[in-house]
C-alpha cells in the first residue's frame, strides 16, 4: 500500500503553514520557539533529513503540546518511515485538531487496516462521516472506498471464521540464519530454485557460485519429506543482486530479475531500466548456468520483475511499473516468438489489475490458475495472496483471497504451489524475524488442477536415433494446445499433464513425418507416477505410408464429427509446413455391411477428410482419395477390437 499519497494535501498545508502560519487554525496559539522549532523541521523535511525534522518536531511539540502543524507533520514522517507509533502519532494530531486535515481519518482507517486492527479501522471511518460534512473528491472518495472493502472484508472474515488454515515452517535445512524467499519449482515437485542473502557464516560466503548481494542457490526435496541445505548456482551469480526465478517445466530455462545499482549499473549485464528480465539457460556438458541473457522487448525504462514461466517456456507473466518501482505495478503477459525472442507485454485481459498493487505471480503447471499479490482487492492488510482461474474467453476471473494462515495483515507474497497438489510454500519473517519458507495446505476452493508430469523422447522410427523435435500436447475435448516444447536428443521433453482427460502428443522434425500418440489421464494413483512416452518419426519418403490417428467420424456415417480433429488439423499443419508433398487419403472399413455399402462409405470418408484439409488452405491438386472398403484388412474382423483397427483412414506419400 501507498498510505503516504494519502498525505499529499496535508503536505501542502504543513509547507503553506510554515510560510504564512496565521492563515492556519490553531486550538491554542504555539509558543514562538515551538513556532521557530517547527519551520526548522520544515527545512530539514524539504532537505530529506527526516531524524532531524522530528528532533524539531519533538521540541516544538513539548513547548505547544496542541500544536497541530507539528503533530500532523510528524505524524507524515511517521507514515513514511513506517515507524511502529505511526498510528498513535496521526490519532493524537486528530484529536488535536481534525479540521486542519479530515481526511487523515482514512489514513489512520489504512494505518489501521495494516495493523490488523479491522474494527477499530471502520470506526475511524465512521469519525469521517460524522465530523466532514463537505463532498470528497473523486480521488478521496476512490480510496475511501478501497480502505472500507478491506476492512470490512478482513473484520467479516474473522467473523466467520477465526481459525484460519494452519502454516509451518519447512521441515530441513532450507531455512537458515540468512534470508531465503522467492522460490521457484522445476515439474518434478523436488527441485526449487530460491532466492538467498545476508549469509552470516564466512565458509558459506567463500563457497564456489556464492558472488555476495542476492544469489541463486537450490535445494531438494527428499523422500522423508524434509528439503535440503541450499547450494548456489554455478554461473548466472555475480556481486551484484539476482533475485525472483522462475524455471521452466523441465528445468532447463530460467527467467529472473537483475537490478542496476547507481555505481555498477548491471554489472556484466546489459539492462535498460531499473530492474530488468533476463534468461538464463542449463549447459549441460558443463554443469552450470549461462550469465543471462536480456529478454528485450518485455523490458522498459521503467521496472521490471517477479517473472512466473509457463510449464513449457513459451508463455511469461510479470510485475511491471513502467514509470519505475515506487509506482503501481500491474500483472503483464508476453509470449515466446519463433525467433526465440518475446513479444511486446499487454496486461493481463480480466479481473486481476487493479489502479493499486498486483505482484509477486506464480502460474502453476496447469496453466490455468494464477496466484499473486495485490494490496487492490479486499484483503487483510498491505498485500494479501489471491487466486485467479483462466476463464474460457481467455481472460482470468474473479481473484479469490487465500484466506487466513497465507495472509496476514503485512505484505504476504512469493507464494508457490506444488505441481501435484494444494501444497503452497511462501516466505515470511513469522518466529525467526528472518525471510524462511513455510507451508501451508491450500483450502479446496483455491486449489489448482493437480498436474502428472510426463516424459518422452521422439524418434526415428527406423534407425532409433534420438531427434531434436518439436512436441505439441493438445487436449482432445476441446482443441486447445495444453503445452509446445521441444524434445532435445536423448534428453527428450518434459511436459505437465493436468487433470483427468484425453489428450494427443504430437511431434516434428525437418525431413520427417509427423507423429502422434493419444494418452489417457487418470486421476487417484495415477497422478503420482511420472509416465513416459516415446513418438516415432518415419523419414519422408515416397510409397511411405501410414494411419491418420485421432480422427472420428459420426457412426457409421462419413461426416466428421463435431469434436475436435486432431489428426486431421495436424496433417494439414503438416502438408502447410511441407508444400512440396502429394498425399493419397484411402479409406477403409471393417466387413460389417455389404462390400458396395463399405467401399462408398470408405471413399466418402476419405473424402471428408480432404475436404478439411482444403478448409485448412492445403490445395486439392495435392490430395488424390480412393475407398477400399474391407477389401485391406490389418486385423481379424471377428472381434471389436479388430473390426475397430481396420475402420482407419491411411495417407500414402505420393511426392
Amino acid at each position: 500500500m501507498k498510505c503516504t499519497s494519502l498525505l499529499r494535501g496535508l503536505v501542502a498545508i504543513l509547507f503553506l503553514c510554515g510560510v504564512a502560519f496565521p492563515i492556519c487554525a490553531q486550538v491554542k496559539t504555539p509558543s514562538r520557539k515551538a513556532v521557530k522549532e517547527y519551520r526548522k523541521a520544515l527545512e530539514a523535511y524539504r532537505f530529506l533529513a527526516p531524524d532531524i525534522a522530528i528532533g524539531h518536531l519533538e521540541s516544538a511539540i513539548q513547548r505547544s503540546p496542541e500544536f497541530a502543524e507539528a503533530l500532523f507533520l510528524k505524524a507524515q514522517i511517521y507514515q513514511e518511515m513506517d515507524h511502529p507509533n505511526r498510528e498513535e502519532a496521526l490519532a493524537l494530531a486528530l484529536q488535536v485538531d481534525a479540521t486542519m486535515f479530515p481526511h487523515g481519518w482514512v489514513t489512520l482507517a489504512e494505518i489501521q487496516w495494516e495493523l490488523g486492527k479491522y474494527d477499530e479501522g471502520l470506526q475511524s471511518l465512521d469519525r469521517l462521516e460524522h465530523i466532514y460534512a463537505g463532498q470528497l473528491s473523486d480521488e478521496a472518495e476512490t480510496r475511501r472506498a478501497w480502505v472500507n472493502a478491506g476492512l470490512t472484508f478482513a473484520s467479516q472474515a474473522l467473523r466467520q471464521d477465526d481459525r484460519g488454515v494452519e502454516a509451518k515452517a519447512v521441515v530441513g535445512g532450507l531455512n537458515t540464519d540468512a534470508m531465503e524467499y522467492y522460490g521457484a519449482f522445476d515439474l518434478s515437485g523436488t527441485r526449487m530454485v530460491l532466492t538467498r542473502s545476508g549469509l552470516a557464516s564466512e565458509e558459506e560466503r567463500m563457497s564456489p557460485g556464492v558472488m555476495g548481494g542476492e544469489d541463486f542457490f537450490e535445494s531438494f526435496l527428499s523422500p522423508d519429506g524434509s528439503w535440503s541445505t541450499p547450494i548456489p548456482l554455478l554461473g548466472v551469480n555475480t556481486s551484484l543482486n539476482e533475485g525472483a526465478p522462475t524455471l521452466s517445466g523441465d528445468g532447463k530455462t530460467m527467467v529472473f530479475t537483475a537490478c542496476a545499482t547507481p555505481r555498477d549499473g548491471y554489472g556484466p549485464r546489459r539492462g535498460k531500466g531499473s530492474c530488468d528480465l533476463f534468461e538464463s539457460s542449463w549447459d549441460e556438458s558443463t554443469q552450470r548456468w549461462s550469465l543471462g541473457k536480456n529478454l528485450g522487448a518485455p523490458n522498459s525504462a521503467g521496472w521490471e520483475s517477479q517473472p512466473a514461466l509457463s510449464a513449457d517456456g513459451n508463455m511469461l507473466v510479470f510485475a511491471s511499473a513502467v514509470k519505475g518501482q515506487k509506482q503501481f505495478s500491474d500483472l503483464v503477459v508476453c509470449y515466446r516468438l519463433d525467433g526465440g525472442g518475446w513479444s511486446s507485454p499487454r496486461k493481463l485481459p480480466g479481473l486481476i489489475n487493479t489502479p493499486y498493487t498486483e505482484e509477486s505471480p506464480f502460474l502453476h503447471p496447469d496453466g490455468k490458475t494464477l496466484y499473486f499479490s495485490s494490496d487492490g482487492h479486499p484483503g487483510f492488510g498491505q498485500l494479501d495472496v489471491f487466486m485467479s482461474k483462466l476463464q474460457k474467453d481467455g481472460t482470468w476471473g474473479e481473484p479469490l483471497n487465500l484466506g487466513r494462515g497465507v495472509n496476514s495483515p503485512g505484505k504476504d507474497n512469493s507464494l508457490m504451489v506444488m505441481p501435484r497438489g494444494g501444497l503452497a510454500m511462501f516466505a515470511t519473517t513469522q518466529v525467526s524475524g528472518n525471510l524462511d519458507f513455510w507451508q501451508v495446505e491450500l483450502p479446496e476452493e483455491v486449489k489448482p488442477i493437480e498436474v502428472a508430469m510426463l516424459k518422452g523422447v521422439v524418434r526415428d522410427a527406423k534407425t532409433g536415433r534420438a531427434l531434436n523435435a518439436e512436441v505439441t500436447i493438445v487436449d482432445l475435448s476441446t482443441g486447445q494446445t495444453m503445452s509446445r516444447t521441444s524434445s532435445g536428443g536423448e534428453q527428450g521433453f518434459v511436459v505437465p499433464l493436468p487433470g483427468l482427460g484425453s489428450y494427443s502428443f504430437e511431434a516434428s522434425a525437418d525431413g520427417y513425418l509427423f507423429g502422434m500418440n493419444t494418452y489417457e489421464q487418470g486421476g487417484g494413483m495415477d497422478l503420482n507416477r511420472t509416465p513416459f512416452v516415446q513418438i516415432e518419426l518415419m523419414p519422408i519418403e515416397v510409397g511411405q505410408s501410414f494411419t491418420l490417428e485421432a480422427i472420428q467420424f459420426e457412426s457409421g456415417l462419413a461426416k466428421l464429427s463435431s469434436r475436435y480433429q486432431a489428426g486431421c488439423a495436424r496433417l494439414a499443419q503438416w502438408m502447410l509446413d511441407n508444400p512440396g508433398v502429394k498425399i493419397q487419403v484411402i479409406g477403409h472399413t471393417d466387413n460389417v455391411g455389404s462390400a458396395p455399402f463399405n467401399a462408398a462409405l470408405s471413399y466418402d470418408r476419405a473424402s471428408a477428410v480432404r475436404t478439411f484439409l482444403t478448409s485448412r488452405n492445403v490445395e486439392e491438386s495435392r490430395i488424390e482419395t480412393s475407398g477400399k472398403g474391407s477389401s485391406q484388412p490389418i486385423a481379424k474382423n471377428e472381434t471389436e477390437e479388430g473390426r475397430s483397427i481396420n475402420r482407419r483412414v491411411e495417407v500414402v506419400i505420393l511426392d
